[in-house]
């Protein structure tokens, strides 16, 4: 009987690494040096398109961060309340195999609760699964801005007018 539970509780720590993991990552590259960055783009001056582009990016960057941020603290809760959830059942199985007068309703009972649990920890390790990816394309798409647009010049006219167009558009 605790065996099937025992397997749901594995697949809940393996939940909890797969997020930690990928959150350990994103927070690495998004430290990446922007100095080294900048030493690739030093004195190179850009036309008004790649100071949109760099903007532009920079904002999409931005978003997907804080976003991913978001996700992982709710993954990170989620995770927190199914450990708390595991080891209550954890309790009430034991409870349930020492008592012999626990009747079949009350062993039902448990068994829709671990099963409620099992998919929680599916849905969890799921949510985990699709972050990782997603964090590490964030961090190639923020090491390819960094070398891409770190560090260089424009114009205080193109920006000027740059920030028109973006204020006009509801940036």
């Amino acid at each position: 009987m605790a065996r099937p539970f025992a397997l749901a509780s594995r697949a809940m720590k393996q939940a909890i690494l797969s997020s930690a993991v990928a959150v350990v990552a994103f927070v690495a590259a998004a430290a990446l040096p922007l100095a080294q960055a900048q030493t690739l783009n030093v004195g190179r001056k850009v036309s008004r398109d790649e100071l949109r582009e760099c903007l532009n990016a920079g904002d999409s960057v931005k978003t997907r961060s804080e976003d991913l941020k978001a996700r992982s603290a709710r993954l990170q809760k989620m995770n927190e309340e199914l450990k708390a959830e595991g080891e209550s059942l954890s309790q009430d199985a034991e409870k349930q195999e020492k008592s012999s007068s626990m009747l079949g309703m009350g062993r039902d009972r448990l068994e829709r609760r671990k099963a409620a649990y099992d998919q929680k920890v599916a849905t969890a390790k799921s949510e985990s699964e699709k972050f990782t990816p997603e964090a590490e394309t964030l961090n190639k798409d923020l090491e390819a801005y960094n070398q891409r647009c770190g560090g260089i010049s424009y114009s205080r006219e193109d920006r000027d007018a740059i920030q028109k167009e973006r204020e006009a558009g509801g940036k």
